[in-house]
């Protein structure tokens, strides 16, 4: 039966969740071909799942007609214009020929793949030998935490000003558990796209963790502790998934952002940028909710210090880019120091990334109920009835600055993404040579013009030209009215390159 995704439904050692793609159509299918089959991936099998993408509007169209060829576990995202099913004999045969598709491909896996250097993501309060993991003088543990990242952002200091109230922030992650420091009531809505059949709200742990981060409210503070939040749930127990997940996460986030109220998105996972940000499939997603009107955070990777190691969808150059500092278990700031696994730009495009730094070793948070937590080597952490734990990696560092981008949306709600961005990369405290660090405080007065010059990825104007969206190319202010009049249920995420597109008098707010 055909399945019209968009309705709400009701331990993992990675700190930031790299996407291995495993087809190799993502790199190369996604450019236009000079013959059509060119765009169905070669290696796609009968028997095999597939996502296929059509033209606008035209997804219903081709679900039903797979349907009467066979095929199964039909699932139709319409703002996206995508189906995935799994393929028989026929209806391979069949889009092999269908004119209105215009990218197949197999189901791309996505992996976690692990921590920091040195680092296996959640951890014990101890080292091998019973001694504190941060060699502080006073050993904290799960009952009495240490929350000192926060405030080594100046949190505390912008709360004056401003809680987050009145942002929600979409966490799209493992999912979010409710815990005593962060009700049931703060969680707005929550969907699953991984259908693994889990119970739990969120069966890793991790992103209950990255929430915790955000928007804690308890005996733990979060950087924006009166923001709401939306959970996204687009990878297992075990941190892996799909693209087709991603990208029905990104459907209905496209769907939902204005009746929730959805100002920040948190992407605490990336993979490895082995084309252009014009031609990246993930960059076209987090550009839409970028022009759409949502500020994208995304992780900077666990890949450093090596530089050319940043991860994509953070590498994309509108997006807000986190990597890691070590805060030292202190407030004050001279003792900080840049995380050794934190990846380094530039990019593939020539970008410098990332465009700020927060903690991002050995940060307290919040701990699922129950939950068993695993370290590298498979041992438990702690006990399950533990309030909270530790983590390492830029995934957590992404945390911070989303939780900053609500503070920043909440005390100026007529900033956009560009102008929030700005605020954050202006904020900026020196750790280091060319570094800087977010300061909470500093945020909401600061600014900087970030995004200057800067062009749309080609892949998402041929996306939009595609679905019949006429974007005028002098002129426009990306963030105004021209993208506030897109329905993105319309939009048909079609994969081809412009080249020779000269942009002109763009106006960046």
């Amino acid at each position: 039966m055909r399945t019209m995704v968009g309705g709400m439904k009701g331990s993992i050692g990675a700190t930031v969740f790299v996407v291995s793609i495993v087809v190799s159509s993502l790199g190369t299918a996604w450019s236009a071909a000079p013959a059509f089959a060119a765009n169905v991936d070669p290696s796609l099998r009968a028997g095999e799942l597939a996502l296929v993408q059509t033209s606008a509007g035209l997804a219903g169209a081709l679900s039903a007609k797979l349907e009467t060829l066979g095929a199964t576990e039909i699932q139709t995202y319409t703002a996206v214009d995508t189906v995935v099913a799994r393929m028989t004999t026929a209806a391979l045969a069949a889009i092999k020929t269908d004119r209105t598709v215009t990218v197949a491909s197999a189901n791309s896996v996505v992996v976690a793949l692990g921590g920091g250097r040195d680092r296996t993501g959640f951890e014990s309060d101890e080292d091998a030998n019973g001694k504190p993991n941060r060699g502080q003088a006073k050993k904290t543990t799960a009952a009495s935490p240490d929350f000192v990242s926060v405030a080594a952002i100046n949190a505390p200091a912008a709360w004056r000003v401003s809680t987050g109230k009145g942002v929600t922030v979409a966490v799209m992650d493992t999912g979010i558990a409710p815990t005593p420091d962060l009700p049931k009531q703060k969680i707005r809505a929550s969907v699953d796209f991984v259908k693994d059949g889990a119970k739990a709200a969120d069966p890793s742990g991790h992103g209950t963790h990255i929430a915790g981060v955000i928007a804690a409210d308890g005996t733990m503070k979060g950087v924006a502790p009166d923001a709401d939040l939306v959970s996204i749930r687009v990878l297992d127990t075990s941190g892996s998934g799909s693209l087709s997940a991603v990208v029905a996460g990104f459907d209905w986030l496209l769907k939902h952002r204005k009746p929730l109220d959805i100002k920040v998105l948190n992407v605490s996972w990336g993979a490895k940028q082995t084309t252009s940000y014009n031609s990246d499939l993930l960059s076209a997603l987090v550009e839409a909710a970028w022009f759409s009107g949502i500020t994208v955070v995304a992780a900077a990777g666990n890949g450093g210090p090596a530089a050319g190691t940043i991860t994509t969808p953070g590498s994309d150059p509108f997006v807000v880019t986190a990597g890691a500092f070590d805060d030292a278990g202190t407030v004050k700031g001279g003792d900080d120091r840049i995380a050794p696994f934190s990846s380094q730009g530039p990019t593939l495009d020539g970008f410098a990334k990332p465009d700020t730094l927060a903690p991002g070793v050995s940060v307290w948070s919040l701990r699922v109920p129950g939950l068993v937590y695993l370290n590298g080597d498979g041992e438990p952490i702690g006990s399950t009835s533990d309030r909270y734990i530790r983590q390492t990696g830029t995934s957590v560092s992404t945390a911070f600055v989303s939780g900053v981008a609500a503070l920043v949306a909440s005390a100026r709600p007529a900033y956009g993404p560009t102008q929030i961005k700005g605020a954050i990369v202006a904020s900026g405290r020196s750790v280091g040579a060319a570094a800087t660090a977010v300061d909470a405080a500093g945020a909401l007065t600061a600014m900087t013009r970030v995004n200057q010059g800067l062009e749309p990825s080609a892949l998402l104007m041929q996306i939009l030209t595609k679905s019949g969206i006429k974007v005028s190319r002098k002129g426009v202010t990306w963030e105004g009215v021209t993208w506030e009049s897109v329905t993105w249920e319309t939009v048909s995420w079609e994969g081809a390159t412009w080249e020779g597109v000269t942009w002109e008098t763009v106006d960046y707010r």
